[in-house]
């Protein structure tokens, strides 16, 4: 009897024990990486697998560390999975993230992470080898094909090639919402597809077009990351943070039920006018009913894009300003003295495609320096809306009540179909003369009493006699009075002396400011302040930063305008630019070059996938367009 309530109390403690080390049984957590080498800008995939034993809670919020060296581009894509070790099931969850690095050497990952039962547990951590690009081409990573990693599309529910739509009319179960707006009259492919539609196939330059990209399939499929569409002629904004990650619709296409998502939407504004192709997207799909990496491409879309018409266009309309703007601004401070600076600060708000520039009030004594841009421009509801400001400081150089004047910023609203001008007023300053040095006043010499005078001595005549000497008593030879210090030549040099010091002290002062002025006005000359900007260009070059490269082109293409013909090329249309530099005295060749620069400038600078040798041309092109200008302004002072 004891011998088997002892073996009864053994068991239970046994079964007490299993128990509790399963409810504390910590998940098995493991990392992966695609590939252990790669090259520079060929995106690469990290997994974490998460496994907990049947009823334990499952994991949940997946991380990882931003690496150094790379960034992470995509993810986490979560999928549940379930694996069978030795007849042991596991249950748990698989994050993946895509990442890229941009540039060789070894690239260390933190270890990923996940939450489970209040605490965070780890994986391991992976290095990845990066060398340079070959420019082969590179192989598609997802972290939708890792060895089981999930399907983009896992959560459809879709069996292995069965139809999941057959018969969905006849489903129990909850099925995505029914979207006829994305119905289509033929499908392309009986399985999976790509479509593109845009909400619109015509367009002035800078208006916004929208294009949506969708997946539609009727079987189980994974997904390689998208080939985007190239959209060459247009700027692109994304209009959905998490693109891929939208949830699913039914709809139908050639008679038949296909689930559709949405894959991408992007906002593109036109930079020239023709028939803009926004090109296809493409993506690898593989399947049992499609087969393995499968190419399948939307619709390459020709956008229509004109020019806003001519008739009505207000004085220094820039194209491409689209939208609907309003202007506000500050000035700080309202006091100032001769001489010094203000900062005026415009703040462009509205949706559309913003200006890059404002056309500031041009005046004799009021300089306006280049202005520092700040901007919050992102997708609200369907449309591109924000703000974009410029702040500028401004040197006055003249005293009084100085009006800064007002700026006007035209613009095409497609609304309306018509031009409309956004103003504000920058009001006056009051600027208080600079301090001049007090004139010395000179002493005046007081005369000198006679000697003998008594200044007490009652008025009356003088005696004419007074000062002569007194009378010999005895005969002597004569003796000369000795002669007096300042006399002949020693006299009128002692008179001379001091205004010729006065003299030349005075042109010594004043050749010091001139020498000041000449060097003060050669540091803001048009000229230098072109080679300052192909010195930022070279720069910017170097560090392969676009815009600071296009903008800094700019700069020195401007200054050398002024520099060679006064004009304020700011404030001129782009397509009257060519015609004003030839009437200013420029020859054609030239002024063609400039226009044509200036252009390829704006239009580089919102490419975010220029090469290094497009940079390498932009500042060589730059800095030949500068040189001849500046040519052009000593042969003119010549």
């Amino acid at each position: 009897m004891r011998a088997g309530a002892l073996a009864w109390a053994l068991t239970a403690q046994a079964a007490i024990v299993s128990v509790a080390t399963i409810a504390h049984a910590e998940p098995q957590v493991t990392t992966r990486v695609s590939a252990r080498k790669v090259e520079v800008g060929e995106p690469f995939s990290i997994q974490l697998s998460a496994l907990v034993p049947p009823g334990e809670p499952m994991p949940s919020d997946p991380r990882l560390a931003p690496p150094a060296g790379a960034t992470i581009q995509g993810g986490p894509a979560v999928g549940t999975s379930m694996v069978s070790i030795n007849g042991n099931t596991r249950l748990g969850i698989d994050a993946s993230w895509q990442l890229v690095s941009n540039a060789p050497g070894r690239v260390k990952i933190p270890a990923p992470s996940v939450l489970w039962s209040g605490k965070r547990f780890s994986g391991q951590a992976v290095e990845v080898e990066v060398v340079p690009s070959t420019g082969r081409s590179r192989r598609p990573q997802s972290p939708f094909l890792l060895p089981g990693g999930p399907g983009i599309f896992g959560q459809f529910g879709f069996g292995g090639g069965h139809d999941p739509f057959a018969d969905d009319d006849d489903d129990d179960e909850p099925q995505p919402a029914l979207d006829e707006k994305l119905e289509l009259k033929t499908a392309p492919d009986p399985y999976v597809f790509v479509h593109a539609r845009a909400d619109k196939k015509e367009a002035v330059v800078g208006e916004q077009v929208t294009v949506s990209f969708y997946v539609y399939q009727r079987v189980n499929v994974e997904m390689a990351p998208a080939h985007d569409a190239s959209m060459t002629d247009f700027i692109r904004m994304s209009m959905i943070s998490t693109p891929g990650f939208e949830p699913p619709f039914r709809t139908r296409a050639g008679g038949k039920t296909y689930m559709a998502r949405l894959i991408d939407r992007v906002a593109l504004f036109p930079v020239r006018t023709g028939d803009l192709h926004v090109g296809p997207m493409t993506i690898k799909f593989s399947g049992q009913r499609v087969g393995r990496l499968v190419d399948r491409s939307s619709e390459d879309i020709v956008v229509r894009v004109t020019e806003p018409p001519r008739a009505g266009r207000p004085p220094g309309y820039v194209l491409g300003d689209v939208g609907r703007f309003s202007l506000s601004a500050t000035v700080e401070p309202r006091r100032l003295t001769q001489g010094g600076s203000i900062a005026v600060s415009v703040q462009v708000k509205g949706n559309g495609n913003f200006p890059q520039t404002l056309a500031v009030p041009a005046r004799t004594g009021v300089e306006w320096l280049d202005p520092e841009k700040r901007e919050s421009i992102g997708p609200q509801g369907a449309i591109i809306a924000g703000y974009r400001s410029f702040g500028y400081v401004v040197r006055i150089q003249e005293a009084g009540q100085v009006d800064l004047g007002k700026i006007n910023l035209p613009y095409w609203d497609p609304s309306s179909k018509q031009y409309e001008v956004a103003s504000v007023e920058l009001g006056k300053v009051d600027v208080t003369p600079s301090a001049a040095p007090d004139p010395r006043s000179s002493a005046s010499a007081s005369p000198s009493a006679a000697p003998g005078a008594d200044p007490a001595a009652p008025k009356g005549e003088a005696d004419p006699f007074a000062t002569l000497p007194a009378p010999r008593a005895t005969l002597g030879a004569f003796v000369a009075p000795s002669a007096p210090l300042f006399d002949g030549a020693s006299l009128y040099v002692v008179i001379a002396a001091p205004p010729l010091a006065y003299g030349m002290l005075a042109a010594a002062a004043a050749g010091a400011r001139r020498l000041r002025s000449r060097r003060a006005a050669g540091a803001s000359s048009p000229e230098r302040l072109a080679n300052v900007a192909l010195d930022e260009a070279d720069q910017a070059r170097e560090r392969g930063d676009t815009k600071a490269l296009s903008a800094a082109v700019e700069r020195a293409i401007h200054h050398a305008i002024k520099a060679a013909t006064t004009l304020e090329s700011r404030g001129i249309l782009l397509d009257d630019l060519a015609t004003e530099l030839e009437d200013a005295g420029v020859p054609e060749d030239l002024a063609a070059r400039t226009r044509s620069l200036l252009d390829e400038a704006s239009a580089l600078r919102f490419d975010p996938g220029a090469s290094a040798s497009s940079l390498e041309e932009l500042s060589t092109r730059g800095r030949a367009v500068v040189r001849d200008l500046l040519a052009v302004s000593g042969r003119a002072r010549g």
